[in-house]
């Protein structure tokens, strides 16, 4: 069971969507972005739900991309994880649900391994839907004390 670091951040506000990243997941070997598109359905681009798609197939020319930059110079990117070599952070399966007036679109990350425990910067652009690079400052130090309180799966053998 992942240990929680709340956020609580609005990445990025248009007219039609807002991307948020409400909480941060942390397990011992790694960490789960729970990243939000949310939509206003009268608003909202044709075509929306195929562009979201598109981070999960690594069509990263016109989907959202994540990209994290740690101290040490260090760039890790959504849609880099072809060859699966740390560190990765890879689009995780999530959901869609909404009703007539809003659609949330659960876009989780998983970033292998933890970051380091000091602060680092989260970029995200998105220029099929006009968000330039926005840049955020998140807490490795919480991610790392969430990841020491995370129970483990298994025992150590």
């Amino acid at each position: 069971m992942g240990a929680i670091v709340t956020v609580e951040r609005v990445l990025a506000r248009t007219p039609a969507l807002a991307v948020l990243l409400p909480m941060i997941a942390a397990y011992d070997v790694g960490c789960l972005l729970s990243l939000d598109v949310v939509a206003r359905n009268a608003a909202a681009p044709r075509g929306l739900a195929v562009q979201l798609d598109a981070a999960f197939s690594g069509e990263e020319s016109t989907s959202l991309h994540i990209a994290l930059h740690y101290p040490d110079g260090v760039e890790v990117a959504s849609g880099d994880d072809r060859d699966c070599a740390p560190p990765c952070l890879s689009w995780f399966p999530g959901g869609v649900r909404g009703d007539a007036a809003f659609t949330l679109y659960q876009m989780p990350l998983w970033l292998f391994p933890l970051p380091p425990a000091e602060d680092f910067q989260l970029v995200m652009e998105w220029p099929w839907a006009r968000i330039a690079p926005t840049a955020v400052t998140l807490d490795g130090a919480a991610i790392a004390r969430a990841a020491a309180r995370s129970p483990t799966c298994w025992p150590a053998s």
